[in-house]
């Protein structure tokens, strides 16, 4: 093992493996039934059968949340491997791929093989980062391009390589179509800030940056788009985007997903589980290396950037933060090659590791509850939460092997016991979940042919999973004449529109089921 590795290309054939593995299990079984998959998935669709690649539409009807770089992907996908849950995935997963890569890369070459290991080792441990690239979202693209410019970023400042520099703008143009400003605005403070820091913001300095030149590159491969869709829409989708989507994101709380500043921190100790509980230590030990060290300046900046911002962002999720994931992958990992070289204090690593344990141990019972007692929909995989327990029993193994000092044992059982259970989530328990999801259980009532129409609220990812569209109703009355016309014609609603409005009538309900982890129940009835 220790000859092979001694390989230039050792650790990128690995990190190629594991990666593919994690990134593409499984990718196609579980159906699209989450609401932000289903809608993007969807809209590509629609686009495809219209030979639309301009305007975005979901049930027909302009969608004005997202640039569509991932609409293209999805339907140049669609049109390699036909329109199902794989082909929508498919370019997700990809560019996990190439994200896990290029953070190695550059963490090879600007630290050593050793940190850049461990770098890609914690991204493939970390389950809800690789999770990401098993959706049908613009996220993984984001995540991608926004990292990979970076990188690119602190490449052309370190070398002046002029293809560095044209893969850092023409990776934020691309970052912009899919997502929007946000791909211009952190970038751009995140290198003014460490300009700033390196006390080198002066004209000469930015003019080697080449910043007209780049602005072009950016301009030439995202405003095309936004200039067209706005003639075509007549603004609407301009309206919508940039002021609803963008700055009212920022300015107040959207669709629910609020909370306190912490929150964004919460996210990213979740989302870079197991080894965020090593984040405080990562983040210090960068603070104190960042002067001696730029790569390790530059991935705190990027780091502080992002959390810092959407902290102060009034909407949260916890995608918004994870293209600072690779950078704050380096900061642990940086800390972790100390440790290994017995260069820094083991008492912290050892805290850590317990209050890992303590919390791992509750995931399980938490689990548990939810699937028996939350979800009573999903009772019958209530014991798939058994599977869970491999998290306390891998950071016990863990602390057993720190004990030992055997340092490097002690941090490869914590990992891979979160990329085993990684393989298990996508193969075995959430297609088990999904089986409940109201999309998949309403195919036993209805089929694609079928005439049906749909009143005041719905589950979006019917429309992918029977892969056509459907009429909407706002009244009884539009209903009743509707039904008229088609006398054999389903009735899809939500249990709050039935219960108010429907409930006395002469129905026969086919189909009362709760969404999976949404306020609402999914009903599908006729009129006797």
């Amino acid at each position: 093992m220790r000859r092979y590795s001694q390989n230039r290309y050792f650790y990128y054939f690995l990190i190629l493996f594991a990666s593919a593995i994690l990134c593409f299990i499984n990718l196609g079984e579980p159906p699209i039934f989450i609401l932000d998959e289903a809608k993007n998935a969807e809209a590509a669709r629609e686009m495809l059968m219209a030979n639309n690649w301009l305007v975005p539409v979901f049930n027909g009807e302009l969608r004005v949340d997202k640039p569509p770089l991932h609409y293209w992907m999805m339907m140049i996908s669609y049109k390699i491997f036909g329109i199902n849950a794989f082909a929508a995935r498919f370019f997700s997963a990809f560019f996990g791929l190439l994200t896990l890569l290029s953070a190695y890369h550059f963490t090879q070459k600007y630290l050593d093989k050793k940190t850049a290991a461990l770098t890609a080792f914690i991204l493939c441990s970390s389950i809800f980062f690789v999770q990401e690239f098993h959706l049908a979202v613009p996220d993984p693209y984001l995540i991608f391009f926004l990292s990979f410019g970076l990188f690119n970023f602190y490449d052309f400042y370190k070398t002046g390589k002029q293809s560095s520099g044209l893969f850092f703008y023409f990776s934020i143009g691309l970052a912009v179509l899919a997502k929007g400003p946000v791909a211009i605005l952190l970038p751009g403070l995140i290198i003014f800030l460490f300009l700033i820091s390196k006390k080198e913001l002066k004209l000469k300095n930015i003019q080697q940056l080449k910043p007209i030149q780049g602005s072009l590159i950016v301009l030439l491969i995202s405003a095309p788009w936004f200039i067209k869709i706005h003639q075509l829409t007549m603004g609407e989708f301009t309206r919508g985007f940039f002021l609803d989507h963008n700055i009212t994101r920022f300015s107040s709380e959207m669709e629910g997903h609020g909370g306190l500043p912490f929150v964004t921190l919460l996210f990213v100790l979740l989302g870079l589980l197991p080894f965020s509980f090593f984040l405080v230590q990562g983040v210090l030990h960068g603070w104190k290396n960042k002067k001696t060290d730029d790569f390790i300046g530059f991935s705190f900046m990027v780091s502080v950037v992002f959390v810092v911002f959407f902290s102060i962002s009034f909407t949260k999720l916890p995608n918004y933060p994870m293209p600072s994931y690779p950078f704050l992958a380096v900061l642990i990992a940086y800390y972790l090659k100390f440790v290994l070289n017995g260069e820094t204090g083991l008492k912290a690593y050892k805290i850590s590791l317990w209050i890992l344990f303590g919390i791992t141990v509750l995931i399980p019972v938490a689990a548990y509850i939810l699937l028996t007692y939350v979800e009573p929909e999903l009772y019958s995989v209530h014991l798939s939460a058994i599977q869970l327990a491999i998290l306390p029993a891998g950071t016990l193994l863990s602390i057993y092997y720190f004990k030992q000092k055997k340092l490097l044992e002690s941090i490869l059982a914590l990992g891979f016991c979160y990329m085993f259970l990684s393989l298990e989530l996508f193969q075995f328990i959430y297609p088990g979940i999904s089986k409940s999801a109201p999309s998949v259980v309403a195919k036993q009532v209805m089929k694609t042919e079928d005439e049906a129409v749909m009143y005041k609220g719905y589950d979006p990812s019917l429309l992918f999973n029977f892969q056509r569209t459907f009429e909407i109703k706002d009244s009884k009355q539009q209903i009743i004449d509707f039904v008229q016309s088609n006398p054999d014609a389903m009735i899809i609603t939500k249990s709050k529109f039935y219960e108010s409005d429907w409930k006395d009538e002469n129905t026969e309900v086919l189909l009362w089921q709760k969404a999976l982890f949404e306020n609402y129940t999914l009903v599908i009835f006729k009129l006797n």
